[in-house]
């Protein structure tokens, strides 16, 4: 018997197409497990079939054209609900996209609407088309900020079954912004739960006999090419570098002209390779079999690529943004230097260094971000709600 119908409403949705995508996925299929009766609501995003890619719950993909028009919105999300009629919505994405519509629909039919917010990236460029914010007009452009994230909070203040639910309690305005504005407002339905999937598993090795990587240290980096990821930065950064016996391995989803400057860069260098659009078991064994995982980026709030890595006991490396600052079992760059950078990539060489960090980075995922332990809190997020519905309908 079904707990309950959930909407989980995802920007992407489909795992391998990005973080937000397959952390949606993976709280799809972990609530459904459950026995929540789970449905997807996501933007048409015409993706090639992948038979590795299983399907987890029934999937609603809304057209773009939709959004561009707000009254046909409107009466296309009023005919969806009525048909799904959703217990919840939990509404899991990086963007704005029908946010207001579903909430005004939530609000007018009493269903408990739940915000998964991603904060504030380290960057403000997450949330304006805008690679720099202008030197003039910069209190226009911080009181837009401001103006934006308020309207996410206020989530939390309008009606009394909402609820938000951040990423990790990390409360400096720049990381975690949504949770250190709430903590400041005393919002109260306010709660942290963190990203989840199943671990990855050491099975029988494979990956690197199959792309000739045996015998070697291998480090990875599982991500989409881009600049937000800066893994041009850390080629040339890396090249600078007298290291001897790493592979730097880059596990892109699709080429893209990113990945061709990627390519540039690299040249006839032995230490760098690029392998795409691998499917999902390879891409875990790669993680698996590595020494160690890497991510470059600027602008993340809480990286998979390194929770993956945690769950099977392999150690990272990566600047302090997002919520990487709470994570334990790596080595966080306090600056993204070429020196701090082989300080730390020398230290991950140490055999001892990869036992000792991996295995806290395991034990805290075990204890923290293990899918039983996140779902346990999301369940209890859901029953709340369902209790705050109940007292107000009697």
């Amino acid at each position: 018997m079904s707990k309950g119908r959930i909407l989980i409403v995802a920007y992407t949705f489909p795992p391998g197409e990005g973080g937000v995508g397959m952390a949606s996925f993976e709280m799809a299929k972990g609530l459904r497990a459950l026995g929540w009766d789970v449905h997807a609501l996501t933007r048409e995003q015409n993706l090639p079939d992948d038979p590795s890619r299983p399907a987890c719950c029934p999937v609603t993909s809304m057209p773009d054209s939709l959004t561009e028009d707000s009254p046909r919105l409107k009466k296309y999300l009023d005919a969806l609900l009525e048909e799904l009629k959703p217990d919840f919505i939990i509404y899991h994405s990086w963007s704005d996209w029908c946010r207001e519509e579903l909430m005004e629909y939530a609000g007018a039919h009493r269903i408990p609407f739940i915000l998964r917010s991603h904060g504030a990236a380290t960057n403000f460029s997450a949330f304006f088309r805008l690679r720099y914010p202008p030197f003039f007009g910069m209190k226009k452009w911080i009181g837009s900020f401001l103006s934006i994230r308020k309207s996410v909070l206020r989530t939390g203040k309008d009606e009394p079954l909402n609820r938000l639910v951040f990423l990790e309690p990390c409360g400096t305005p720049f990381k975690g912004f949504d949770y250190y504005y709430a903590s400041r407002l005393k919002l109260s339905n306010a709660c942290c739960i963190p990203n989840t999937f199943p671990a990855l598993k050491r099975g029988d090795s494979f990956f690197r006999e199959k792309y000739g990587l045996t015998g070697i240290s291998v480090f990875t980096c599982a991500a989409s090419a881009c600049a937000t990821k800066q893994q041009l930065l850390f080629i040339r950064h890396v090249k600078r570098m007298d290291l001897q016996g790493i592979v730097f391995l880059f596990l892109v989803p699709q080429r893209n002209p990113y990945a061709e400057q990627m390519e540039k860069a690299i040249g006839d260098h032995p230490g760098f390779r690029i392998l795409y659009d691998l499917p999902r078991p390879e891409v875990e064994a790669a993680i698996s079999e590595s020494d160690a995982v890497f991510l470059y980026s600027y602008q993340e709030q809480q990286p998979l690529c390194i929770l993956e890595a945690m769950s099977c006991g392999i150690p990272w490396i990566a600047p302090d943004i997002g919520c990487i600052s709470v994570l334990e079992g790596g080595i966080m760059l306090k600056r993204r230097t070429p020196r701090c950078l082989k300080k730390a990539l020398t230290s991950m060489l140490d055999p001892d260094t990869r036992k000792s960090l991996g295995a806290a980075g395991l034990r805290q995922w075990q204890q923290r971000y293990a899918p039983h332990a996140v779902y346990a809190r999301w369940e209890a997020v859901l029953h709340s709600a369902k209790k705050s519905e109940n007292i107000q309908i009697h």
